[in-house]
């Protein structure tokens, strides 16, 4: 990752950066023989709230991509994991006693769940 066009403080790139790497990505995939032709993933906040809420101390989220069937690229998934102190999260009290899984994935690909809207994108 380039220092030159990211902001240190929080991590906010210029618009024009975003777009040009995203095509970057479009690019790569109409080159390529790959399966696998994700170009975004939609995260709902209530994943995002899902780790802020049970993850006190939360420094940072690590994304893994991941397949829901070996071998089949069209499974593509997104999985979150909470990082506190250098850690990853993978375990989380459950307000019984138990603990559950600490990995979060409400994520939907783009294809097939694209955006529909009007408004700009980075796509467009």
């Amino acid at each position: 990752m380039s220092n030159e066009t990211e902001n240190p403080t929080d991590g906010t790139i210029p618009l024009a950066t975003g777009i040009a790497w995203a095509a970057n990505w479009r690019s790569h995939l109409s080159n390529s023989e790959d399966v696998f032709q994700v170009r975004s993933f939609f995260v709902p906040i209530a994943s995002i709230n899902t780790l802020l809420t049970n993850s006190p101390g939360l420094e940072g989220i690590r994304t893994y991509m991941a397949l829901e069937d070996d071998g089949d690229m069209t499974t593509a998934k997104m999985v979150m994991v909470a990082i506190v102190d250098g850690e990853e999260v993978l375990t989380l009290p459950n307000g019984n006693g138990e603990v559950q899984s600490g990995t979060v994935d409400m994520f939907t690909p783009c294809p097939p769940y694209c955006p529909t809207g009007n408004g700009p994108t980075l796509e467009s």
